[in-house]
This record gives C-alpha cells, structure tokens and sequence, in this order.
C-alpha cells in the first residue's frame, strides 16, 4: 500500500507539468489573439511582432460593434444555437426514457443505428440537402436550418438522455404508477428534475456544436440577412479588400463570448452532469 502511495506521489510532479504544457498550448494563441484585438493595424503586423499592444485600442470592437449586420449575425446564431437544442431535446428527451424503461425487439440494434448516423460526415450530405431544400422553396430558411441541426445533435443526445435516466433508479417510476401517475406526468415532473444537470450538460455541449456550425448556415443560407457570426467572421478572411487581422481577431472575441458566457454560467451542472450517468442507482 504504501509503495503504491509512494507511486502516486511520484507521478503527480509528472500529471502537473504535463497539464501545465497542454494548459500553456492552448491559452498561448488565445492570449496573442486578444493583444491583437487591442493593437492597430501597423503593430498587429509589425515584424518583429509586439507582444502587448502600445498602445491598446478599442477602436477594433468599437467598429465590430457598430457594423449594421452585426445584430442580425448576432440574433440568427442565438436563434439556430437555442432553437436547435430544444428541438433535440424535446425529441430526444422521451426517446431516452423509453430507451432506458422499456424492452422491445431488437432495442440493441435501433439505438446503434441512432448512434451511427452521428457518424455520417455532414458534408456527405450537402448536396442531396441542398437540392431537396431548393426544390421544396426553403432555402434561407431558419426553420429549415434549426431543424437540419437538431437533427444532427439528437443522436448523440438521444444516448445522453438514456445514460442520465439509466442513472435514476425505476422505482422512482413504479412508486409513481401505483399512486396513478402518467408517463408523461412521471417524466416532466419527476425524472426531468433528477436528471438536470444532465440536460444542461448536453444544452452546453449542443449549443457550443450549433454555435460554431459554420458550413451549414453558409450553404443553406445564402440571403446575407440569415447569416450568423462564423459565417460572416470566415467571410472576412476572404474579403477582397484584405484581411484585418486586428479587427479579424475582435470579431472573433467577440463571437466567442456569448458561448464562454454559457459555459460559466452552467459549469456547476456542466460538470455535475457529465458524471451523472457514470454511477446507476
């Protein structure tokens, strides 16, 4: 035991500047990143590079800010990232219930077909979706691309559902029956509260997917008025004019925070419901 203890003790110097590196990877860009939203122009490429901005400006998310399209961009992410989660989450939800209660033939089999369509490239399909869209008049559509998205979202959430409900224990449910319970009073009152944590860690993770979709607003919505922020910030790096990588890297803050924000808020159940499922009972 104590040899085992002392192993422990070794190893952890070796997790922490393991951790320290992977840490130091991925906030070195996002620091350069956001001195360079703060830097004009002329010292956003100057060689060799400055590493803080002298002097900072703000004049890069002022001029984000105030562009006319960027409360439409705004309002369409929010709208396609929030919609598109409820919707899966309101089919997903009672697929995972009767997943997880109920026994049928050939159950096994169905829920890996579920899962192996989260596996078909999305790009496989854009053309097939595209012509259909076109032909059905519902290009530029937010219905359209709400529901494309939830669609890709359910499968997986599908699965997360039934591993948080496998969690609460069934005699939660049969207490519920005997006293003359619904299955749909038993789900929305009683096993959607157990497992909350667990839907805000799918919301979490759907919204982060949904938000920084880029491939599919930009082909299925051509109109510029139904475009979110990703496409319009891919949209700069192929502006004819050149690319500002000062006002490129604002824009980019700026696109990331509205997630980041999320992400905070939610973080106590984000964490708590990713462990949710893993212990039954």
């Amino acid at each position: 035991m104590s040899g085992a203890v002392a192993g422990s003790m070794r190893g952890r110097p070796v997790a922490a500047t393991v951790a320290v590196l992977f840490t130091t990877l991925v906030l070195v860009p996002v620091l350069w990143g956001i001195s360079t939203s703060f830097k004009n122009e002329v010292d956003a490429v100057q060689v060799p590079p400055q590493l803080l901005p002298t002097p900072a400006t703000a004049s890069n998310y002022i001029q984000v800010l105030s562009n006319p399209n960027f409360l439409t961009q705004l309002g369409n992410s929010v709208l396609y990232s929030v919609g598109s989660v409820l919707l899966a989450l309101t089919v997903s939800i009672p697929a995972g219930y009767a997943a997880s209660r109920f026994t049928f033939r050939a159950k096994g089999p169905l829920m890996l077909v579920i899962l192996a369509t989260s596996m078909v490239p999305s790009v496989a399909l854009l053309v097939p979706t595209y012509v259909m869209l076109q032909q059905i008049g519902l290009l530029n559509s937010s219905l359209a691309i709400i529901v494309i998205s939830a669609a890709r979202l359910a499968p997986q959430t599908v699965w997360f559902m039934r591993n948080f409900i496998d969690a609460v224990p069934v005699d939660v449910d049969e207490a519920a029956l005997i006293d003359g319970a619904t299955r749909v009073q038993i789900v929305t009152r009683m096993v959607l509260p157990l497992i909350r944590p667990g839907i805000a860690a799918t919301a979490v993770l759907g919204l982060i997917a949904t938000w920084n979709d880029y491939i599919t607003v930009a082909v299925f919505a051509p109109d510029l008025g139904r475009r979110t922020l990703q496409v319009a910030l891919v949209n700069q790096v192929f502006d004819a004019v050149g690319i500002s990588w000062s006002y490129l890297m604002a824009f980019a803050i700026i696109s990331c925070l509205p997630v980041i924000l999320v992400f905070l808020a939610a973080q106590r159940w984000f964490i708590t419901g990713l462990t949710a499922g893993s212990v039954k009972g």
